[in-house]
């Protein structure tokens, strides 16, 4: 191959192992933002002492219009982590390993 090409696919080369390393980072964050996300539920609704009946009754609520939408409340708008969620508990562990 000439000299441009073999540096051109070593730059190529080099850029997936960066995105691969940034992919890996940013599935690893969404985790955490979401495990951390959950804690802070699980906090709100323990100091409430809600039963689970009773938290199903006020999501229900909710749903039916009896208070606001989440959505119109302010500081609504987390960052977009759907798409980045999976189940995978080996992560959390992982996290939580590193985190100890």
């Amino acid at each position: 191959m000439s000299e441009k090409l073999d540096k051109i696919g070593a730059d190529r080369d080099r850029a997936k192992e960066k995105r691969d390393l940034w992919d890996a980072r940013y599935k690893e964050l969404c985790q955490k933002y979401i495990q951390q996300e959950n804690t802070e539920i699980h906090e709100m609704v323990r100091a409430q002492n809600l039963t689970p009946d009773q938290l199903a009754a006020v999501l229900k609520a909710l749903q039916g219009g009896m208070f606001p939408s989440p959505a119109a409340m302010p500081g609504a708008g987390a960052p977009d982590t759907l798409s980045g969620r999976g189940n995978n508990t080996s992560e959390i562990k992982e996290d939580e390993q590193d985190e100890v």
